[in-house]
């Protein structure tokens, strides 16, 4: 199957990358406008910032930030796939009746509650793994078997998911790169995503920008070269999903891996 790609739409002003005090409606719309005529397959909207230390927002909050946009994406693109970055039942409930086709659940503990939400509508899930919280999943980064840790975790929640009624391929994991992980940690699960291949569902991959690729001698914009380089990895890896900020360049990405594979 093609690999996809997912365009990061930051309803927030504290985004790590692209929160701006000044977000609004019509900036956001011009920013899924690029995506998609850049060649995003999905758009991934979110309205609360995960980055480590980020300040929660109460599900009022998020609801005000993303329910116009993802409206407003439904009347412009209706056909093509929203995603919803949220943890919130109230804010997924009112997504999912706007419309939202996929649920991202970066919290690491999705419960019945959300896989159940989420079956009602038909809808597909994001579990990813995680630990803590984002004020404190930095302390949280022991393991004594990092692969088996993150693939008995997802296998776990792939199981709870299909028992509360969503099909299988449905389900989507995501291993939570820079998510209570070092940055040795990191490098261990791009280079062995293969790894995870053998659960039997589609991998969604999100390095975009992240602190992790910072190299000693970085340019401007910051991670951009680093980022197209291990998205590559994670494609031959075994990725099938790519969320980034950069849409246009991980689209040239995986059009010269398609012909790198194709080509043999």
């Amino acid at each position: 199957m093609t690999p996809q790609l997912m365009g990061i739409v930051n309803a927030t002003p504290d985004s790590f990358y692209d929160g701006d005090p000044q977000n609004n409606l019509a900036s956001l719309l011009a920013k899924c406008n690029d995506y998609v005529q850049g060649g995003a397959d999905i758009l991934d909207i979110g309205g609360e910032s995960t980055r480590p230390s980020a300040t929660p927002v109460s599900a009022d909050e998020e609801k005000a930030r993303v329910l116009p946009l993802i409206a407003a994406v439904r009347r412009e693109w209706p056909k093509i796939p929203v995603s919803l970055d949220t943890v919130k039942i109230p804010v997924a409930l009112e997504g999912l009746k706007a419309g939202v086709n996929i649920i991202n659940d970066v919290s690491g503990t999705p419960d019945k509650e959300m896989f159940t939400l989420v079956k009602d509508f038909n809808a597909k899930i994001v579990v990813m793994h995680t630990r803590g919280t984002p004020q404190t999943m930095q302390t949280q980064t022991e393991y004594s078997d990092l692969l088996g840790e993150i693939k008995d975790f997802l296998a776990r929640k792939i199981d709870e998911a299909v028992s509360c009624g969503i099909a299988k391929q449905n389900v989507i994991i995501d291993v939570g790169f820079g998510f209570a992980k070092t940055r040795a940690q990191n490098y261990e699960l791009l280079k062995h995503l293969a790894f995870f291949k053998d659960l039997g569902v589609r991998m969604l991959v999100g390095l975009s920008r992240k602190t992790f690729l910072s190299q000693k001698c970085e340019g401007a914009p910051k991670r951009k070269a680093q980022t197209l380089a291990a998205n590559l990895v994670a494609l031959q890896n075994g990725a099938d999903i790519l969320r980034v900020h950069d849409v246009k360049e991980t689209r040239k990405i995986i059009n010269f891996y398609e012909e790198l594979e194709s080509s043999k």
